[in-house]
């Protein structure tokens, strides 16, 4: 560091020890502030010497009060799952609903002429096909059971008293005389002699009593005999002892796997259709379409909508019953009760679907809850087809709530469909309240593919032949198979299951019961997992999809952090892009 003195140039200073004089007091200067600051400022290392921190003066410490930190609780509850970003929702909602007046505004100063509608009226259906040919032999018979039935029904019941079993008396023995029959009622009624009776009293039976005892007493068969006799009853077919019948040779399935040796598994799924003409009978099923006309749809997208439910209706037949459900603040039926698919009724229904307009908010519980209040009958699928953007804005609006109260309350009676299309679906809801229903779900990702999402709707569900399903593996083969909740079984709908098990499983074997109207079906398949088709790594990629849908659901039951991690390392590990993107929980 160097000073500098500025002096006044003056005759003096031209003097040579003037100038001397001041550059002297100028370095002597400068050398007391560099010692200066070497000692204020000690972590400067110019200039000291080696030993000069063990010279230096240690500053005392300064000891403050420590106080402890409170305790936190063993387990923090995380945020709800709650992927349609409420907050965000509530900032656009009033801008929305300002530009919605306005354009209403200006168009109701137009004049507007409604257009044609885009599709024809609901056609007449099909007749019936012709009855078959009446056989009156068995309908004479069925009504001479019927009055024999009666008969019995109308006689008098009367208690008669417990007979001790006599030890080496015939089980079935051969009529007797009308006579002997009154003798021995009225002994046991009191009114006879009921004291022993020798042999000759059944002489008067035909045949003799010596010829009764005789039969009675040939025909002894052996030991071994008698084991054998006794196998033979024991040897029952199946359809004497239970009411399931097997359905397996009417079906087929199709079976791929992957073998992942990274992790020592094998990855496979079993499709199962039908095996070839020859088919289960189509079950008479009850179908509700379910329309949100709420303004979020706006006129286009309901118009897509609509175009798809007229498609929907030409698919119905007569053994079929229909109703549809608009909502927005709160939900409306077409029937009252269910009505059989005829010409009036589907001509009513594609009335009522014309009348449908965007008005309103969105209330989507509603409408579920009053899906639980409609009756069902025993041995008709009922299968509900909900058409929506899946974003509620009053009621119930929380995705998670939405589904597992619903979830819980439906226990799978109600099969559950949803159609969404758009950029701003809530993919999660659709996705999740088919999975967990018997359903599935069909996300477009523009809205011009709406009707053709609901004709693929109409056209896979059109012919279920066994519902509620239930299904099992064998308990040995260790595999873990997704989904846990399967829908109904159709025919033109491929049942699909798929499943992880260690890599030396060599076989497996599937059972699946379900009804088909009152009787009970099963099919068995057992499967050889070695000898099966190659599928490729996308096998493991769907169960890992599959699994994180279930572990989703067990997050919205618990709420534990640790089933979302759970999730996140099985999509680090195989590479799995998570669900609904940036929608997914941090």
């Amino acid at each position: 560091m160097a000073i500098g003195i500025h002096v006044p140039m003056g005759r003096e200073s031209r003097q040579p020890w003037v100038r001397g004089a001041l550059f002297a007091a100028a370095l002597a200067l400068s050398l007391a502030l560099h010692a200066l600051l070497l000692v204020e400022f000690p972590s400067l290392p110019m200039g000291r010497p080696a030993d000069w921190a063990a010279k230096a003066k240690p500053r005392p410490l300064v000891m403050r009060e420590v106080r402890s930190a409170p305790d936190l609780p063993s387990y923090v509850q995380p945020e709800k799952f709650r992927p349609e970003n409420p907050e965000a929702f509530a900032d656009v909602e009033p801008l929305q609903k300002s530009l919605l007046e306005d354009l209403r505004a200006g168009a109701e100063g137009m004049d507007f002429v409604p257009p044609a509608p885009a599709e024809a009226a609901a056609p007449m259906p099909e007749p019936p096909a012709e009855p078959a040919g009446m056989d009156f032999r068995q309908d004479i018979l069925q009504i001479e059971k019927k009055a024999a039935d009666d008969e019995l029904a109308a006689l008098p019941r009367r208690t008669a008293p417990a007979v001790e079993r006599v030890s080496g008396a015939p089980d079935i023995t051969l009529p007797a005389t009308a006579e002997a029959i009154a003798e021995a009622t009225a002994s046991v009624d009191g009114r006879g002699d009921a004291s022993l009776q020798p042999l000759s009293v059944l002489s008067r039976a035909a045949p003799p009593a010596s010829a009764m005892i005789d039969a009675a007493n040939q025909g002894e068969l052996s030991e071994i005999d008698r084991l054998r006799e006794q196998g033979r009853m024991l040897d029952e077919k199946s359809a004497d002892v239970t009411d399931v019948q097997p359905i397996e040779q009417l079906l087929a399935v199709e079976v791929s796997t992957y073998r992942a040796t990274d992790e020592n598994a094998l990855y496979f799924e079993f499709a199962i259709f039908r095996a070839g003409v020859e088919a289960l009978p189509v079950l008479p099923k009850d179908i509700l379409l379910i329309q949100d006309c709420s303004e979020s749809m706006t006129r286009s997208k309901l118009d897509y909508f609509k175009e798809g439910i007229v498609a929907y209706l030409r698919t119905l037949t007569t053994a079929d019953r229909v109703n549809l459900m608009r909502y927005s603040d709160a939900p409306a039926l077409c029937f009252a009760d269910w009505q059989t698919a005829t010409a009036e009724s589907l001509g009513q229904a594609a009335r009522f679907t014309d009348e449908m307009r965007a008005r309103g908010q969105t209330d989507l519980f509603s409408p579920l809850q009053e899906v639980l209040r409609i009756p069902r009958q025993p041995g008709r699928p009922m299968i509900a087809v909900l058409m929506t953007d899946g974003r509620p804005t009053m009621g119930t609006v929380d995705s998670s709530d939405i589904i597992a109260r619903f979830s819980k309350a439906n226990q799978g009676a109600v099969s559950v469909f949803t159609v969404g299309a758009g950029d701003r679906v809530n993919t999660f809801l659709l996705d999740l309240l088919g999975q967990n229903n018997r359903g599935g779900s069909w996300i477009m990702p523009l809205r011009e593919q709406i009707p053709d999402a609901v004709k693929r709707a109409a056209r896979e569900l059109s012919r279920p032949v066994l519902a509620n399903l239930d299904y099992r593996f064998s308990g040995d083969s260790a595999a873990e198979v997704y989904p846990g909740t399967l829908t109904h079984l159709y025919l033109d709908r491929p049942l699909r299951l798929v499943g992880r098990c260690p890599l030396d499983q060599k076989a497996a074997v599937l059972q699946i019961i379900g009804e088909s109207g009152a009787q009970k079906r099963d099919m068995v398949f057992a499967i050889d997992l070695s000898d099966a088709e190659e599928g490729g790594e996308g096998l493991r990629r769907e169960w890992v999809a599959q699994k994180i849908y279930k572990l989703i659901n067990d997050h919205m039951a618990s709420g534990r952090a640790e089933t979302i991690q759970e999730i996140r390392d099985l999509s680090t590990r195989h590479n799995v892009p998570l669900p609904y993107g940036a929608d997914f929980p941090m």
